[in-house]
C-alpha cells in the first residue's frame, strides 16, 4: 500500500505543478502565430516586393503604346569680323566690318511606332502573364508560409510533449537500474541485468538530450518565421476544422485545377512564349512615324524668325541587327527560345511534382488517423495496465521495476500519440495547401 500511495502522490503533485504552470503562463495560439509571421517576417515581405514590380512592368509595357515626345532649345551667338579691299582710282580702299547674330531655336519632336511585328502586344501579353504568375506564386509562399508556421508551432508542442515524458522515463530507468544494484549487492540479481538497466538508462538520457536540442531547434525556427519567442508561453496543439476532399483522386483533380504552384508555372511558361514572339519581333520590318517643329529667333542688324515643320515616315528593314542593350536579333531569339523551353518543362515537372506530394501527405493523413487510433489503444491499455500493477503491488505480487517497465511503455505510448497528433494536423494543412484552398481568412474564418 506504502507503494501505491507514493506512486499516486507523485502523480498527483506532478499533475497539479502542470495545472499551476498551465495557470501562470500566457497562451500563444496558432492564430496569433500565423498573424505575427504575416507582419513580421521578412521573406514574406521580400516576396511581396515581386508583385509590386510585376504591377509596374505591366504598366511600363503599356505605356508602349505612346508615342516619345522629346523638347529642346538651342543657342547660338557668333561673331564675325571681316576685312574687304578694293581698288579704285584713287587708290586702294581698304574696309573693316564686324557683325554679331544670335541664332536661338525652340523644337519638338513627337515619334510614334506604326507596327513592329505586334512587339509592343506581345510585350503587354507577356507583362501581363508575369504578373498572374507573380499572384499565383505570391500565394503559394503564404500557404507555404502557413504551413510553416503550423511546423514550427507543432514541433515546439510535440516537443514539449517528448521532454515531460522522457524525463520521467528517465527517472524510472534511473530507479531501475538503482533497483538492480541493490538486488546484485543483496546477491539476488546478475551482473548482466546491472549492466543491461544501466544500458537502458543511458540510452533514456541520450533521448532527453536528444529531445531537448530538437526542441532549442524548433523554438528558434519558429522565431525566425514569426519574430515570437516560445520559450515563455504555453503552447496547444490547433484544433483546425477543414473540409477535404472526399478521396485522392478528386484530391489530384483540384490540385491541378487551382493549385497555385502549377498556377505560377503555366502563366510563366506563357510569359516566356510571349517574350520569345516579343525577340522575333525584332526581325520584322517596322514603321514609324516622326514630327518635328522648330522655331527660330535670329537677332542680328534686322531681327526675324522663321519656323519649320515636318513629318517623316520611316520602314526599317532589318538585315542584320546588333541592339546596345539586347545584342544580336537572331541570337536574342535562341536565348528566348531556351527560356520558354525552360519555362515550360519547369512547369510540367511542378505538375508532376504536385501529383506526388498529394499522394504522399495523403497516404500521411490517413495513416497518421490509423495510428492515432492505435496509440490510443496502447495508451488506454498501459493505463489500465498501470493502474492493475498498482494494485498486485500493493497485493505484493508485482515488483516496483515491473511498474516502472509498463509506465515506460506508457509513455513511449504518449510519445507516439503525439507524434501521431502532430503528423495528422500537419499533413492536412499540406493538403489544403495543395488544393489551393488555404488561406488566413479560410483558415481561421468565423462559424
Amino acid at each position: 500500500m506504502k507503494n501505491r500511495f507514493v506512486v499516486f502522490g507523485a502523480a498527483f503533485v506532478y499533475f497539479c505543478a502542470c495545472a499551476e504552470e498551465k495557470k501562470t503562463t500566457e497562451t500563444l495560439s496558432f492564430e496569433e502565430a500565423v498573424v505575427a509571421a504575416y507582419n513580421s517576417n521578412k521573406g514574406w515581405k521580400a516576396n511581396q516586393t515581386e508583385k509590386k514590380s510585376a504591377e509596374e512592368d505591366l504598366f511600363r509595357a503599356k505605356m508602349m503604346f505612346l508615342p516619345s515626345v522629346n523638347g529642346r532649345i538651342s543657342s547660338t551667338r557668333s561673331r564675325v569680323e571681316g576685312v574687304s579691299t578694293q581698288d579704285t582710282i584713287f587708290g586702294t580702299n581698304t574696309q573693316r566690318g564686324t557683325s554679331k547674330s544670335t541664332d536661338t531655336r525652340f523644337g519638338v519632336s513627337v515619334s510614334q511606332n506604326l507596327f513592329s511585328g505586334l512587339t509592343t502586344i506581345n510585350r503587354i501579353r507577356a507583362s501581363d502573364n508575369s504578373l498572374k504568375a507573380t499572384n499565383a506564386k505570391l500565394k503559394f509562399e503564404e500557404q507555404k508560409l502557413i504551413v510553416n508556421v503550423l511546423d514550427a508551432y507543432t514541433s515546439v508542442w510535440v516537443g514539449r510533449q517528448k521532454i515531460v515524458a522522457l524525463k520521467k522515463k528517465e527517472e524510472n530507468l534511473r530507479k531501475t537500474m538503482d533497483s538492480k544494484n541493490t538486488s546484485l549487492e543483496a546477491g539476488a540479481g546478475t551482473p548482466s541485468e546491472v549492466a543491461e538497466a544501466k544500458a537502458n538508462y543511458s540510452k533514456a538520457v541520450y533521448e532527453r538530450i536528444q529531445a531537448e536540442t530538437e526542441l532549442f531547434t524548433a523554438e528558434a525556427n519558429f522565431e525566425k518565421l514569426t519574430g515570437l519567442k516560445p520559450t515563455e508561453k504555453n503552447i496547444e496543439l490547433p484544433d483546425l476544422s477543414l473540409q477535404l476532399p472526399e478521396n485522392l483522386d478528386k484530391l489530384v483533380a483540384r490540385a491541378m485545377a487551382a493549385n497555385c504552384s502549377i498556377l505560377s508555372g503555366k502563366f510563366a511558361e506563357r510569359a516566356e512564349f510571349d517574350k520569345l514572339r516579343v525577340a522575333k519581333g525584332a526581325l520584322v520590318p517596322s514603321c514609324n512615324l516622326a514630327l518635328n517643329a522648330d522655331r527660330s529667333l535670329q537677332k542680328q542688324k534686322y531681327n526675324n524668325s522663321n519656323s519649320n515643320f515636318s513629318a517623316t515616315l520611316t520602314v526599317d528593314v532589318p538585315l542584320f541587327s546588333n541592339d546596345p542593350s539586347q545584342g544580336n536579333a537572331y541570337s536574342a531569339v535562341e536565348i528566348a527560345n531556351q527560356h520558354a523551353l525552360k519555362a515550360k518543362f519547369t512547369a510540367e515537372d511542378t505538375v508532376l511534382e504536385v501529383k506526388k506530394e498529394c499522394v504522399d501527405n495523403w497516404n500521411k493523413y490517413i495513416s497518421a488517423g490509423a495510428m492515432i487510433k492505435a496509440c490510443r489503444s496502447a495508451v488506454k491499455s498501459g493505463e489500465v495496465s498501470t493502474e492493475s500493477n498498482l494494485e498486485e503491488n500493493a497485493m505484493g505480487t508485482k515488483s516496483n521495476t515491473e511498474i516502472l517497465v509498463k509506465e515506460n511503455q506508457l509513455l513511449d505510448a504518449r510519445i507516439d500519440l503525439a507524434n501521431s497528433r502532430r503528423q495528422r494536423i500537419v499533413s492536412l494543412m499540406t493538403i489544403m495547401a495543395l488544393s489551393g484552398d488555404l488561406s488566413l481568412q479560410t483558415l481561421f474564418k468565423k462559424k
